[in-house]
């Protein structure tokens, strides 16, 4: 009697313990509702770059020659203006004045083709013309003469025949002078005129030419910058010049960079080039400073050092507020970019937990504008995907639920967005 009492008590405790378990179990799960306002929306994409100048010159010899004085060193800040190298011009002024005796030669020859039909030769030429002329006209006088005296019996045949074969001469005499007079002045006009001219321009040109590398004996520095000695394959110290070397035209001498206007260039994915766009602002943070700029421009062949995946190089130029030694800024210096790919001042933004799928394929969240109201379906539509959520069109202030999450897990692939 007492064991089956003992059982029985058993029993109750296990059956009022069941039905304290049994409630918890089975109640659902506590809802969560987040609250949902319009707030700023901010896109970016990192990148690494460089520090650059954004002009950058390499003053070259402007002509064969040797350099007489260095009054600037690398290194050196210089005004617009100042003076670099300057080169000796000796050999220069040999081709100067060489250049300047043709140019006075074929001046001299255009001039003498211009006034050609006023010249000596020409007027050699009618002289001769005229004296053949009138011997003619003479002998067919004498001529005349003669076979009227030869008629009347007074003079002999042979006299007539005598001044009949010198007409022929004179005649052809005067032909042989109205053929030179025709190219003599020939000589004046034409092809001849036509050479002389063009001559006359390349001595002209080769002397302004020359002139012009005469007046560039000094080397200025042609803007504010800082002198940099020129770099070579042979590693980036560079080639310094000195004075009494000989130099040729066109060899680089000195690098002229402007500090006061600088950019970053970095390197853009392939995949990235969509969001990027020219004119589009960024955020550089160098050496613990953080400086405004915006692209300048993108390149639009490859870099040839990438490999499968192709790179561009990106210019993003830098607003200064002092100048770059002001700063402590140096060139090479690595900058960290934020490129602000999309802004919007009023986005709606929710978590993607709360975006759902009806069996149409709809996106949807459950709202509801106040917590004491009944939640409904808000159809909305889904846009760019960050770190703060996903941003949605057709939503407003108000509260959305956050389901739980499924074990399969969330109701909507956001990984795309």
């Amino acid at each position: 009697m007492i064991k089956r009492g003992c059982w029985l008590a058993v029993a109750v405790m296990c059956g009022a313990l069941a039905m304290m378990i049994w409630p918890s179990a089975v109640q659902p799960p506590e809802q969560t509702w987040l609250r949902v306002e319009p707030h700023l929306l901010e896109s970016r994409l990192g990148l690494v770059g460089r520090l650059q100048a954004a002009r950058q010159v390499t003053l070259s010899a402007p002509f064969d020659g040797v350099v007489a004085a260095i009054p600037a060193q690398d290194g050196q800040r210089v005004e617009a203006g100042q003076p670099l190298i300057s080169l000796e011009t000796a050999q220069l002024d040999i081709q100067l004045r060489q250049a300047r005796t043709e140019r006075l030669k074929a001046q001299e020859q255009l001039l003498q083709l211009r006034t050609w039909e006023s010249g000596p030769q020409v007027a050699r030429g009618l002289r001769a013309v005229r004296a053949a002329r009138a011997a003619v006209a003479a002998t067919q006088a004498s001529l005349q003469d003669t076979r009227r005296l030869f008629e009347r019996g007074i003079v002999a045949r042979m006299e007539v025949a005598s001044l009949e074969q010198l007409r022929q001469t004179q005649r052809q005499a005067l032909l042989d002078a109205e053929q030179e007079l025709l190219l003599t002045r020939a000589r004046g006009q034409g092809d001849a005129l036509l050479i002389a001219e063009m001559e006359l321009a390349n001595a002209q040109a080769r002397w302004q030419v020359l002139t012009r590398m005469r007046e560039q004996q000094v080397i200025e520095a042609p803007f504010t910058g800082v002198l940099l000695p020129v770099s070579t394959d042979a590693g980036p110290a560079g080639r310094q010049v000195h004075v009494g070397q000989a130099v040729s035209q066109g060899m680089p001498l000195l690098t002229l960079v402007d500090l006061e206007r600088l950019q970053v260039v970095a390197r853009l994915e392939e995949h990235d080039l969509a969001k990027v766009r020219e004119g589009m602002q960024v955020e550089a943070v160098i050496a613990g400073r953080q400086f405004a700029g915006r692209i300048d421009r993108i390149a639009m062949q490859a870099r040839d050092d990438t490999g499968q995946e192709a790179w561009y190089d990106l210019r993003v130029s830098v607003d200064l507020p002092a100048t770059a030694l002001q700063l402590g800024l140096r060139l090479g210096m690595s900058a960290q970019l934020a490129l602000l790919l999309q802004r919007q001042e009023q986005a709606m933004v929710v978590p993607a937990q709360a975006l759902q799928v009806d069996e149409a394929g709809r996106t949807y969240v459950l709202f509801r504008a106040d917590e004491g109201q009944a939640p409904h379906k808000v159809p909305v539509t889904p846009g760019s995907t960050g770190v703060q959520g996903v941003e949605v069109q057709g939503l407003e202030s108000g509260y959305v639920l956050i389901p739980p999450e499924p074990p399969g897990g969330s109701g909507i692939d956001q990984s795309a967005g």
